[in-house]
């Protein structure tokens, strides 16, 4: 196979399939590799969670736009999304200090968390247990979306439009001249291309070290897993923040779990037992309910993770018409719209909407310009 493509776009999952779509609102139709098939990657594996409920000003300029277009893709595309909100667990005094703090920032920049008492928890979530908690945080602007429509439906429109998806498709080797990307070597051929954007997550780190360029991304090993279906019993996502912990009632009714537990970097899937006591520990004390829940399925996942958890968007400085999309730390899914949007403006205009996207370019950590956010978990 040989072939041209003006854009093309490494990796599909959210990230990439958004990037193409919103190319495709501006009227340029791209080219997607994926090396699976579309959503392989992390993006099935995700926890679902939309909220712009972070602790710096780029985080939450970037999700609040993504907020806006989640609506619109619902409304244009049929994905699932509800804004159900975010509870946030607090069972020690200097969390509910440091919280009340980022509730503070987080309401100037427009984001209207707040501090609530036990009653209104019990409110949100009528079967808790709320013995050892002191208060938890809402966010009533976050929600969940199904990872499965957006990429589905997205796939089945960007093919219907006449964009190319090439699955089964591995990029083995960016191919450059003298003036810059000239398109890449694939297990099936090289393409050629003026325009290239890598949204490859860890993988990105392995298809720049033969050009000799380093970005500091670690795929950290993330593990979850869901139970069978009940009828609705909470709408927010919850999280204990003390043990890392999440859980998520999804659309069908089944209860997504999540648990940090200690791991060294690491790009081979793990299965670890650990985890599976702990988030089964952590919710079972919350829910007593739960220890008669059966578990259908565990999976493990990556947080292609950044020294300071933010991004890398944008054009690399070194290349011209290379671009890059990874190292969302996590939070890949909730943000691809936005990004998707940023990135399209970025080849096609030069400059993304979102002005704080500026910020996290991968010279920032050349220039020690790292920015600060200490709301990851699970």
């Amino acid at each position: 196979m040989k072939m041209k493509s003006d854009i093309l776009i490494v990796g599909g999952g959210s990230t990439g399939l958004m990037i193409s779509y919103y190319l495709l609102k501006k009227g340029v139709r791209s080219t997607i590799i994926e090396r699976k098939y579309p959503g392989s990657g992390n993006t099935y594996k995700c926890a679902t969670g939309i909220r712009a409920s972070f602790t710096s000003r780029e985080h939450i300029a970037l999700m609040k736009r993504a907020i806006e277009l989640w609506s619109e893709l619902r409304d244009e595309l049929g994905v699932f999304y509800e804004r159900s909100g975010y509870l946030w667990l607090l069972s020690r005094e200097e969390d509910l200090k440091m919280f009340k703090t980022y509730v503070s920032f987080q309401n100037e920049l427009g984001v209207p968390t707040k501090v609530i008492d036990l009653s209104e928890v019990k409110r949100l979530a009528p079967t808790i247990v709320t013995k050892d908690l002191l208060a938890a945080v809402y966010d009533p602007l976050a929600g969940k979306a199904s990872p499965f429509d957006l990429i589905l439906r997205s796939w089945q429109l960007l093919v219907e439009k006449g964009c190319k998806v090439l699955t089964g498709v591995e990029v083995k080797k960016i191919l450059l001249n003298k003036n810059g990307v000239l398109g890449v070597e694939t297990s099936a051929g090289s393409i050629e291309s003026s325009t290239v954007v890598l949204a490859t997550a860890y993988d990105t780190v392995k298809l720049l070290e033969p050009l000799n360029i380093s970005i500091p991304i670690k795929p950290v090993p993330k593990h979850a897993f869901i139970t069978e279906a009940y009828r609705d019993l909470f709408k927010p996502l919850i999280i204990d923040w003390t043990t890392s912990s999440y859980i998520v009632q999804t659309p069908h009714g089944n209860f997504l779990v999540g648990s940090e537990i200690s791991e060294k970097y690491s790009d081979k899937p793990l299965s670890k037992l650990k985890f599976l006591h702990k988030a089964s520990k952590v919710w079972v004390k919350y829910f007593p309910w739960m220890k008669e829940v059966y578990l259908l399925r565990y999976w493990t996942g990556y947080y292609d993770m950044t020294p300071d958890h933010h991004p890398i968007i944008g054009p690399l400085d070194d290349l011209e018409g290379l671009y890059i999309a990874a190292g969302f730390s996590g939070h890949g899914f909730m943000m691809s719209p936005s990004v998707g949007e940023i990135m399209a403006d970025w080849i096609i205009e030069g400059r993304p909407r979102v002005s704080e996207a500026l910020s996290l370019s991968v010279s920032r950590f050349r220039k020690g310009e790292l920015i600060k956010e200490v709301a990851v978990f699970g």
